[in-house]
């Protein structure tokens, strides 16, 4: 078989594996903070604000927009998570 009958193998695009990463982490996290009970919605959203300012800032330097995409999606599912936990342990009544 020559290499052009060799069928093309699909590549993963890079910015799946950033994007992924960054949600491990935030899930990390969230978890560690769920356990802490109030004082952890606190510390997430802490958490979670840093975290999505350090991927809008690396963006630039990376020369990679995915770290932009990344950092919103970051703080969209943070920011709903940490809303999530408050509802959840009773913090709207």
């Amino acid at each position: 078989m020559t290499p052009e009958q060799l069928p093309e193998q699909k590549k993963r695009p890079v910015y799946m594996g950033i994007t992924g990463i960054n949600i491990l982490i935030l899930v990390g996290y969230t978890l560690l903070c769920g356990v802490l009970g109030e004082d952890g919605l606190l510390l997430q959203l802490l958490f979670v604000l840093v975290h999505a300012g350090a991927c809008v800032i690396i963006a630039p330097f990376a020369r990679k927009w995915e770290w932009v995409l990344a950092g919103l999606l970051v703080l969209i599912i943070g920011l709903s998570s940490c809303y999530g936990l408050m509802v959840i342990q009773g913090g709207f009544n």
